[in-house]
């Protein structure tokens, strides 16, 4: 006869769900990749500041 667990509550199960199918950091990344990762990431962060800084600008507010 199979032994059953008692039923978790809805949160926790969900928890084990989601830790189930997301990978984990070291499936995705090495260490070269994460360095990559990191390198285009600022990159493409100071790239969208640039843009912005030239392309959006705040007006004063006249009281």
């Amino acid at each position: 006869m199979v032994e059953k667990r008692p039923k978790e509550p809805y949160n926790i199960e969900l928890i084990n769900t989601l830790y189930e199918n997301v990978p984990a950091f070291t499936d995705i990344f090495d260490e070269e990749t994460w360095y990559i990762f990191c390198g285009c990431f600022v990159a493409t962060t100071f790239l969208v500041v640039f843009l912005v800084s030239r392309y959006v600008t705040i007006k004063p507010v006249d009281w």
